[in-house]
């Protein structure tokens, strides 16, 4: 695996039990559309963010222009004919029939896959690969895919994936969940709109398995390669309102929990609140688990979360508020 992905898989910032699944009929013009797995990344330029509602339930729509492949398999979707239906997907390097060892190189990657989902079988031919840091690769020798957008929503819940991806890069921040449970009513779908200090730049996208109480999740990543620094939720909101209402509210309207925290959700520096927040949307009950998580996060370097917070809130404290 490459260690990039490694690195993100230590701590905790966003998590989901569920794959992500595409929305199939919302309503707009149709670019062609990218599925992502774990392990594979990913650059483009945010175009727009838009919410879709159909018989599905909700999902949340994201637009990249100038999309170009950094690590990974990316493959296009063909129908019974053998023609591309319009659906590219970003295969990790560990799906594939390869040696992972240090010869790997694009060069290995099949013209050909089959996947199989719930009994259905899926064919795909190859569009380009990439190994990130491959010394016979030209940085200049780019893997350009042109316009497209993701679709982010789930099964019987909206995935944690989708929902993380509409609080980090949307205008509405936390406020635009409505219920974290509900997949027909999850998404503020009316007021929906990318954040400003975003849109025209270029992210890296990606996602890693991260380790939870009972099961794996995937939890995604962006990046901005213009300053190389992680999107957070929360960070540079593109509405003052929006942001005035996230500092100054006790606690943000979309949270739910089981127990009221917002005594002790006010005082918080905001890296200690998302912490816990995560936790508490994941579903993270074990407590050497959420302690072990928590400590891996405030000791990544780069990260928002610093052991001071750790210290001046108390480990304890947090805990217990995750817990309920």
């Amino acid at each position: 695996m490459n260690s990039k992905y490694s690195s993100y898989q230590s701590s905790t910032s966003t998590t989901s039990t569920n794959t992500t699944s595409s929305g199939s009929d919302d309503g707009y013009d149709r670019d062609a559309q990218l599925k992502w797995k774990p392990n594979a990344s990913f650059r483009g330029v945010l175009d727009s963010v838009y919410a879709g509602d159909n018989k599905w339930g909700q999902s949340l729509g994201i637009k990249f222009t100038d999309g170009k492949l950094v690590d990974g398999v990316l493959m296009e979707r063909l129908d019974e004919s053998g023609e591309a239906d319009g659906t590219l997907k970003l295969f990790a390097w560990e799906q594939m029939p390869v040696i992972l060892d240090e010869s790997l190189s694009a060069d290995d990657a099949p013209d050909v896959f089959t996947e199989e989902i719930v009994g259905k079988t899926y064919k795909y031919q190859l569009v380009g690969a990439r190994v990130e840091g491959e010394e016979s690769s030209d940085p200049e020798d780019t893997i350009d895919f042109g316009d497209f957008i993701m679709w982010e929503d789930g099964g019987k819940k909206p995935s944690s994936t989708a929902k993380v991806l509409a609080q980090m890069l949307t205008n509405l921040g936390r406020d635009s969940i409505v219920d974290r449970n509900d997949i027909m009513n999850w998404l503020a779908v009316n007021r929906i709109e990318a954040r400003e200090d975003l849109l025209g730049r270029e992210l890296e996208v990606f996602k890693v398995v991260k380790q939870g109480d009972k099961h794996d999740f995937h939890s995604p990543v962006v990046i901005d390669t213009k300053t190389g620094e992680q999107v957070r939720i929360g960070n540079g909101g593109s509405s003052p309102a929006s942001s005035e209402s996230q500092s100054n509210s006790p606690e943000p309207a979309t949270k739910e929990s089981s127990v009221d925290t917002s005594d002790l959700v006010s005082d918080l520096p905001e890296p200690v609140a998302d912490f816990i927040e995560f936790c508490q949307d994941f579903g993270l009950s074990d407590e050497d688990q959420i302690r072990t998580n928590l400590t891996e996060m405030a000791e990544e370097d780069g990260n928002s979360l610093t052991g001071e917070m750790v210290d001046e809130v108390g480990e304890d404290e947090i805990v217990a508020t995750i817990l309920g």
